[in-house]
């Protein structure tokens, strides 16, 4: 059985549509828990963790792509828990336009969001595990990263660099043992998700608990000789 017992993840976006499945997960397996937030009502749902796992889960709130905040955030758990050997980079967003109708604020959202995020926290807990000699980083890519296609440019771009961005810092750090790779999850069954698109086939969804399995695997010794993959994870879609 899988175990992540003495390990301490810093999970982006964790009160998300993905992010609680894999805040649960990881605290099923024992891991030491520090999850993002940055709306003050989501954390409301997650008392229940609190009261259940206490000094082992910590909800922090945090603007991912601010450069202080995360320094501050880094700092802060490896003064509770002495060492972090886990980031998982789930903050994200998405928008869809064609090109000539996207606005300039709504490229730098999905710049922003999507993958300005994953620089800060990524630079950020690098000199920790390259310290270490050890260290695991787990991003969400996504299907237009890879094959772009109408409505999707300002999104397909900014995940295409967080395509980028993992294979590079996998490179950067293959020395030091530390594996960095991204997930390409087809679109996740989320409530939020429902409401966007209550036209859809939910059936083809990718379950987020199935995703949440996979972000497991990734951080464990079983994928130690997997670094700068971009792992489809589609389910049906």
């Amino acid at each position: 059985m899988t175990s992540l017992e003495g390990k301490t993840a810093i999970i982006t976006g964790g009160t998300g549509g993905l992010g609680k499945d894999v805040v649960k997960l990881f605290l099923e397996k024992n891991c030491n828990v520090i999850s993002t937030y940055i709306i003050d009502d989501e954390i409301d749902k997650f008392v229940y963790l609190r009261e259940q796992y206490k000094s082992k889960v910590i909800f922090a709130k945090a603007d991912v792509t601010n450069e202080n905040q995360i320094n501050k955030l880094v700092s802060k758990a490896k003064e509770i828990y002495g060492k972090i050997d886990i980031l998982i980079n789930l903050v994200g967003g998405f928008t869809k336009a064609n090109i000539y109708k996207t606005d300039i604020e709504s490229f730098d959202e999905m710049i922003n969001i999507n993958l300005k995020s994953c620089f800060v926290c990524t630079k950020q807990i690098l000199p920790h595990f390259i310290e270490n000699n050890s260290g695991k980083i787990v991003n969400i890519a996504a299907k237009p990263a890879v094959k772009s296609y109408s409505g999707v440019g300002a999104y397909g771009a900014s995940k295409a660099g967080v395509v980028a961005l993992t294979e590079t810092v996998a490179d950067e750090v293959k020395d030091y043992d530390i594996n960095v790779n991204a997930i390409i999850p087809g679109t996740i069954d989320t409530a939020q998700n429902r409401i966007d698109m209550k036209d859809a086939d939910f059936t083809k969804w990718v379950k987020p608990e199935e995703l949440a399995k996979v972000i497991l695997f990734l951080v464990t010794e079983d994928s130690k000789s997997i670094s700068g993959a971009v792992i489809p994870a589609l389910g049906k879609s």
